[in-house]
């Protein structure tokens, strides 16, 4: 296990300083040809109508109407992607309306009719929906193509409920019917850098390279008996290796309309998990080189950590709501 760990860090460190290779390699000929300003520079003023390539839709394209504006033709031209320039900050406070589910396990299993892992639904009573959390996301352009990212989510959920079966949990048994008070709380630090492999004036992709440190604890206890209930903290460090695409949709008067896309893998520390994100964002103008946004969308993610005598399996999914400032 542990040749194994060290060669995911050895391929996560190998990445991060692969990405800070390209991103100076990048910044010294985006000086060189003089586009170290990013998007400062870039007027938002809108092409006269002679500089517009039109492209009249034919044959199938005709008869889908605006799937014909997705031609690659009219792109740049007529839809303009603000970004962040060297030295510029971007904040967002985000809240996620999402539902949650979770199983675990921990210690050795015991001879009985209990089942040897404990469903956070139907064992300890926690709703799969109806949940908010909240995160705040951040971002430093430390180089025309190169950010360093971090974000922090809290997570908090307690209940009491009735086990509809029979469960083991950290050498206890707890019987069907029983009346349990569980908590479960979750602290995700994520910390690293992003690089624009691909940057145009209406569109950017990127890759991410971050440490991912989560702070997990898992208390359950039964509100009848004398027992005092058993307490988990597990702490996880995870490398997560990812891709963003942010395409301009269009321009309203200055104002953009973006398509933002990401994915990502979290690997390490007996634990596997993948995440996807879809959204649209809409940035306003404040002054030149500094936006307002509001951004809306969906994301899931999915994180299990398996070893012999412990596992624990979480899913989070939902509609999020991110505002922000580029400054």
């Amino acid at each position: 296990m542990l040749i194994r760990s060290e060669k995911y860090w050895f391929l996560f460190v190998l990445f991060a300083l692969t990405i800070f290779a390209a991103a100076s390699a990048a910044s010294a000929a985006d000086s060189l040809f003089g586009f170290s300003e990013g998007y400062k520079g870039v007027s938002k003023t809108r092409p006269a109508p002679s500089d517009v390539l039109k492209v009249k839709p034919w044959g199938v394209s005709s008869q889908l109407g605006g799937l014909s504006s997705l031609n690659p033709a009219t792109w740049g031209l007529n839809c303009f992607l603000p970004g962040p320039a060297k030295g510029q900050f971007l904040l967002a406070p985000e809240i996620l309306f999402g539902r949650f589910q979770g199983e675990a396990r921990r210690g050795a299993t015991m001879t009985g009719l209990e089942r040897p892992h404990v469903d956070f639904d139907d064992n300890l009573g926690f709703s799969k929906g109806g949940h908010t959390f909240w995160s705040i996301n951040a971002l430093y352009q430390i180089m025309p193509r190169l950010a360093l990212t971090y974000s922090y989510m809290p997570m908090s959920m307690e209940t009491t409920g009735t086990s509809v079966t029979g469960f083991q949990f950290g050498g206890q048994a707890f019987t069907a019917g029983a009346r349990l008070r569980s908590k479960f709380e979750r602290y995700m630090h994520r910390a690293g850098l992003s690089f624009n492999v691909s940057r145009r004036s209406n569109a950017t992709t990127s890759l991410f390279a971050q440490w991912l440190y989560l702070q997990d604890k898992l208390s359950i206890r039964d509100t009848v008996g004398t027992s005092p209930g058993v307490t988990w903290n597990d702490d996880k460090n995870l490398a997560l290796l990812g891709i963003r695409f942010d395409k301009c949709l269009r321009n309203f008067r200055g104002n953009t309309l973006a398509l933002n896309m990401v994915g990502g893998v979290a690997f390490l520390d007996d634990s596997m998990g993948y995440e996807a994100e879809a959204g649209l964002s809409y940035l306003i103008p404040i002054k030149t080189g500094r936006f307002g946004f509001v951004k809306g969308g969906y994301k899931y993610s999915h994180l299990k950590k398996e070893s012999d005598l412990e596992m624990l399996g979480t899913t989070l999914d939902g509609a999020f709501l991110q505002a922000g400032f580029l400054f």
